[in-house]
């Protein structure tokens, strides 16, 4: 719609010529579907993300009739239940993995690394109660022999 300018006549004239040829179209239609539905669901559709009226469109290329606001709502609806699902996994998945950098490149991550975490607090070297990376006996062996003594 154009733009009506404070106090000028003839863009007010603009605006009523434009809504009175759509109001116009639209009769000549002959739509079963009263105006202010249409209204709402264009409201909506323009509020909408480009990826979910692109859904909505691919659904409604095969409908013969015009589809009232309840059957997009219904189709809100139910992309709203799939995106929560969706939200609720990612969320899931994210929590269940936790990215560690690795050490080996200076404090520069080129691509994250996963740890499981281990609760067992006897050091496999000495059989004592802490941790293989405080124990004087395992740092002081080779890097194999760590290697062999940690698996």
């Amino acid at each position: 719609m154009p733009p009506v300018q404070k106090g000028n006549a003839s863009s007010l004239r603009q605006l009523i010529n434009h809504v009175s040829s759509h109001m116009n179209a639209l009769q000549a239609l002959s739509l079963n579907v009263p105006f202010q539905d249409l209204m709402i669901k264009h409201l909506m559709l323009y509020k909408l993300d480009t990826e979910t009226q692109r859904e909505w469109e691919l659904i409604m290329v095969s409908c013969t009739n015009t589809p009232m606001t309840a059957e997009l709502v219904t189709f809100l609806e139910s992309r709203c239940r799939a995106l929560e699902l969706l939200q609720t996994t990612q969320s899931q998945k994210s929590s269940a993995i936790i990215p560690r950098p690795s050490q080996s490149t200076g404090g520069k991550v080129s691509k994250p690394t996963y740890t499981n975490v281990a609760t067992q607090l006897q050091c496999p070297a000495c059989n004592a109660s802490h941790r293989p990376f405080k124990c004087d006996r395992f740092i002081k062996m080779q890097p194999k022999q760590r290697l062999n003594c940690a698996k």
